[in-house]
């Protein structure tokens, strides 16, 4: 599950040609709160029309405004200064209790800025704090909920931002709101993702007989929630957002989205067909998911910025991450084995840590396979047979960050131990031309007899044939554009090269 829309909005906006913009109001406006009417403020308007800026602190507060969408960001030039963005007067005479719902984006390496929210009763009150948020993350977005005490006709809310060294910090989805009123949902998820299917879920205030849940735009309206969306596309990327019905024509905001992915059909591996992904096809998982299990540490794909030739990376900032394989039917195959390569780098505190585990179905726990706690510099191939083969296997591999240099994962291989045993050779010599190509391919290579088998970028086998004399040939034609690996198998060794099909 991917919780970065917010921040995909946050990028939109800076890569655009940006507006800095903050005015004061010219006039306090007063808000009344009721039941059925909550105050929403999104920063569309490009200026803070309704809010005030209080900058005595050093600090800057500013709707930044780009071609899709607007939010308010804090700024700051020097460590410690800090600014308070205030709400409109709120009345909430008509109301017994309130809370106050926002979302908040926080981008740091070694430091991260600080977010209080705040309440006071009257102009003339002191600012009281309700909750403080510090994160140092460049990846997830963030919602909050704080329920407001001492309700009054002349009541405020503000948000005042420290800067510690962070490097951003977004604000945006403000809702003030009575308790019982329609409002918008907040903390979605997806859960148990298969290839077909996933678990979604959201809060809940209990003052709502439905929701309307929205998955790439088509629309279901559900009574139970979590609810278990069937019918889902393989491999598919969806948009899940999702708003309250609480009767009479009465209807939430919509949440703000999250995004996930969706298995790959399970991969038929056989003693001839085993499993192999070495991470080139794509500059983003394919097939493969990603799970925090604490921290903010994640596995992404190193486009060879790191090291020579795409890998699965661990980022090493002190967390706890797992990455998992798409299912896999091994049961037909004789000896079922793993292998793959590895690295661990020399940090100044050592280095990050790797396991490796496998399950049997989406419901079975994890179990235990290896775990790798050295230091190492070089890459490193390890074979480690698979026990309690079934049609559901998967393998994942958990990386746990100590604040040295990452972990790095390539060549995965899962089929016959002694197909997957032959050692890779990265310095194979192939030569496939051309590439990129219409249709017909020739390699040449440095082998003598062996066999040339073609995957597409999901994995799954689109061609083989044989290796004779170091030469081979196939044809493309039929196939779809797009990027595939060709991987040889031979006496010698093994080796693997990208081709493009244009």
């Amino acid at each position: 599950m991917n919780n970065s829309y917010f921040l995909n909005r946050v990028f939109i906006i800076l890569t655009s040609c940006l507006l800095f913009v903050s005015f004061p109001s010219f006039a306090q406006n007063v808000i009344t709160i009721t039941d059925d009417q909550p105050f929403i403020e999104d920063f569309e308007r490009d200026v803070f029309d309704l809010w005030t800026v209080d900058s005595t602190g050093g600090g800057h507060w500013s709707v930044i405004t780009g071609s899709e969408s607007s939010v308010a960001s804090f700024s700051y030039e020097n460590i410690g200064q800090e600014a308070r963005l205030i709400s409109p007067v709120l009345d909430f005479t008509s109301v017994s209790a309130a809370k106050v719902t926002f979302s908040y984006a926080m981008m740091g390496v070694y430091a991260a800025d600080v977010l209080e929210v705040c309440y006071r009763t009257s102009e003339t009150d002191s600012w009281h704090v309700l909750n403080s948020f510090s994160v140092s993350d460049f990846t997830n977005a963030y919602e909050a909920i704080c329920n407001l005490p001492n309700l009054s006709s002349t009541y405020q809310i503000s948000f005042n931002a420290q800067g510690l060294g962070g490097i951003n910090l977004f604000l945006d989805n403000v809702e003030v709101a009575s308790v019982f009123s329609c409002s918008r949902p907040i903390g979605l998820e997806a859960n148990n993702i298969t290839n077909t299917s996933a678990l979604l879920s959201w809060s809940t205030t209990g003052n709502e007989d439905s929701w309307t849940i929205e998955l790439n735009g088509v629309e279901t309206v559900v009574t139970t929630q979590p609810f278990l969306m069937q019918g889902l596309t393989p491999q598919t990327q969806y948009t899940f957002r999702v708003k309250a019905n609480c009767g009479n024509d009465n209807e939430s905001d919509w949440a703000l989205p999250i995004t996930f992915t969706t298995f790959c059909d399970v991969y038929v591996v056989t003693d001839d067909v085993p499993f192999f992904d070495d991470f080139e096809s794509s500059e983003e998982f394919l097939c493969w998911q990603t799970e925090i299990i604490s921290g903010i540490d994640n596995w992404t794909i190193d486009p060879g910025y790191l090291i020579l030739n795409n890998a699965a990376f661990f980022i090493w900032l002190g967390g706890e991450a797992r990455l998992i394989s798409l299912p896999m039917d091994i049961t037909a195959v004789t000896d079922p084995a793993l292998n793959f390569r590895h690295k661990q780098p020399h940090g100044f505190s050592g280095s990050d840590v790797m396991s490796v585990w496998y399950r049997t179905s989406l419901e079975d726990e994890w179990h235990f396979l290896n775990d790798y706690i050295a230091p190492l510099d070089e890459w490193e191939s390890d074979l480690i047979t698979l026990p309690n083969p079934s049609s559901t296997y998967q393998i994942s591999f958990v990386g746990v960050g100590y604040n040295a240099n990452g972990v790095y994962v390539d060549d995965v291989a899962v089929g016959k131990k002694s197909v997957v045993g032959i050692e890779e050779r990265p310095d194979f010599t192939v030569s496939v031309t051309p590439n990129p190509t219409k249709g017909l391919v020739v390699i040449t290579a440095d082998m003598t007899n062996g066999e040339a088998v073609v995957y597409d970028m999901y994995g799954k086998q689109v061609s083989a044939t044989a290796v004779v004399n170091g030469r081979a040939e196939f044809d493309l034609g039929n196939c779809a554009r797009g990027v595939y690996v060709v991987r040889l198998i031979g006496a010698e060794g093994v080796s693997t090269v990208k081709l493009v099909k244009e």
